[in-house]
């Protein structure tokens, strides 16, 4: 089951609307004369998000669709610019700047922001790729920008506005003047509506905070209101609870894909994650490198072309279904809604691992690692072996000549494996060898690559003539891996099949797929003794 951690996660999932507010101390929105300024920053991590922090990767804005930006205030009203022609952009190292001159009559705009009453910027945005390392997710490529707005409430330390002179703004002008005053505002966290897209603005010293959304956003949790429209179901009714009044379709599948990234340890190693609404997805790979050479001055370059090659993702359902009476429906406390969390969104999870590290292939299953065609192995012994340091020590060196990154690769094995290494001591002085390396960044750690354990893999693979039971482990990169979600995932109840016992039934169905365009990127530890 998830823990009480993973359970208050507000992760947002790819290809929906999303709205961030973000301070203005490093880059608050600016005057001269009347052109405003703002800027969304590259490469600072945010604060708490709700159960997750946020990193803009930089260029990750480069080439977002602009086609329908606007500048707002408070996301809303009357626009005061519109891009290409009185709203301009520019990507730049620190991350995407933007300006416009004020209109005539907007003279209120430009008090505001040199009173203070305006003093953050905010942005909403469709991310089209993204990367989770643990608990940090990465923006490496925004989809669509749909504006920039000045916001009259910031809701972070130090937020501030400064009213600027110089007819230029260039990327070393990030630093707050002296006489800059401050403000502290409360926080309050919510979940934002789909109507309201993931919200950001600039960075106040150490990173993006969680702007306070109390004036415009419904306080209650989804949770609280996924419980009120599964009351809301008549008896003798089938409602698919993604179309609900109380909850909107964006806002439930994406704190639902969170859950459920919080109890599946593939996905929640950081693996990319790629949304689609088709039945397929092809998706490009490169099956040969392009080769470099040195050249003489003024001398013709050979073509060197690279091969490439695709991938077809084909999402394939995974469901669950529970029975509950009517009675703890209507009159449970905590809601109904704590079952579908710890219930059916955890069997999903425990599921779906299973698939993505040892499925078939062979439908309705998919391919999970154990299977993906390329993948390099590394045999522990013929006929079964207690795993040791040294087995994963050569996985982590064939992905190192590999040129994975040591920050990118992720070690998956059973709980039972993981003991025994706990376990391990030092010949001589008697001391424990598990995390012994310096390098290490968490207790969970070998070698400083973090190690999750999974009861899913298999513990039925014979080694030998002497058939001792054995299983695997898995190290990999996790960019060589990319999970394909088809959204959203669907939660609906029926009060009229099992109308003569007085129950109900929910279903939780979700679609996906697991491929790898770069197999080479990971590594199979077989026969260890389970």
């Amino acid at each position: 089951m998830p823990d009480a951690a993973a359970t208050t996660d507000r992760r947002p999932a790819t290809g929906e609307v999303e709205q961030r507010s973000a301070p203005t101390q490093t880059a608050p929105p600016t005057l001269d004369g009347r052109r405003l300024r703002g800027v969304i920053p590259y490469g600072v991590e945010s604060r708490d998000l709700g159960g997750f922090r946020e990193i803009m990767a930089r260029g990750s804005l480069a080439n977002a669709d602009t086609s329908d930006l606007i500048a707002t205030v408070d996301h809303g009203g009357v626009p005061l610019a519109r891009f290409p022609t009185t709203l301009t952009t520019e990507d730049r190292d620190d991350g995407m700047h933007w300006s416009l001159e004020l209109p005539e009559s907007r003279a209120d705009i430009r008090e505001a922001v040199e009173r203070g009453d305006l003093r953050a910027t905010s942005w909403r945005m469709i991310v089209g790729r993204d990367r989770w390392a643990g608990q940090t997710r990465h923006v490496e490529e925004v989809r669509a920008l749909h504006d920039v707005s000045l916001v009259s409430t910031a809701a972070y330390r130090s937020a501030v506005a400064e009213l600027r002179h110089n007819p230029e703004h260039t990327q070393e002008e990030n630093t707050m003047p002296d006489n800059v005053a401050t403000t502290e505002p409360t926080t309050t966290e919510a979940t934002a509506p789909e109507t309201a897209p993931e919200q950001r603005s600039a960075p106040a010293g150490p990173g993006l905070q969680v702007e306070d959304r109390a004036a415009t956003i419904e306080q209650r949790s989804v949770e609280d209101r996924l419980g009120d429209a599964l009351r809301d179901v008549r008896r003798g009714e089938n409602r698919s609870l993604t179309t609900a009044a109380s909850v909107s379709p964006g806002e439930l599948s994406t704190t639902l894909f969170d859950r459920l990234r919080a109890g599946s340890v593939v996905l929640s190693s950081g693996i990319p994650t790629l949304t689609t609404e088709a039945d397929s997805v092809a998706y490009p790979t490169l099956t040969g490198d392009v080769v470099p050479a040195w050249y003489a001055e003024a001398s013709a370059l050979t073509p060197g072309d690279p091969t490439f090659a695709t991938l077809t993702a084909v999402p394939r359902k995974l469901a669950a279904l529970t029975q509950f009476s009517n009675e703890v429906l209507d009159d449970s406390d905590p809601s109904i809604a704590s079952v579908l969390n710890e219930h059916l969104l955890a069997t999903l999870a425990l599921k779906l691992d299973a698939g993505l590290l040892e499925g078939t292939g062979t439908a309705p299953e998919i391919r999970g690692l154990k299977n993906i065609v390329g993948i390099q192995t590394i045999a522990a012994a013929a006929n079964g072996q207690a795993p040791t340091l040294d087995n994963f020590a050569d996985a982590i060196a064939l992905l190192e000549a590999a040129n994975v990154p040591r920050e990118r690769i992720r070690i998956v094995v059973h709980p039972r494996n993981v003991g025994t290494l706990r376990k391990l001591k030092a010949a001589t002085a008697g001391s424990y060898l598990w995390n012994a390396d310096p390098a290490a960044t968490s207790p969970a750690a070998i070698f400083g690559v973090p190690v999750a354990s999974s009861a899913q893999l298999a513990t039925n693979e014979v080694q030998g003539t002497s058939a001792a039971v054995a299983n695997s482990a898995y190290v990999y990169d996790t960019q060589s891996l990319v999970y394909v979600q088809r959204s959203p995932i669907e939660i609906e109840i029926d009060k009229s099949r099992l109308f003569n016992s007085d129950m109900s039934e929910m279903r939780a169905k979700l679609r996906g797929d697991l491929i790898s365009p770069t197999p080479t990127g990971i590594v199979r530890v077989t026969g260890l003794l389970a």
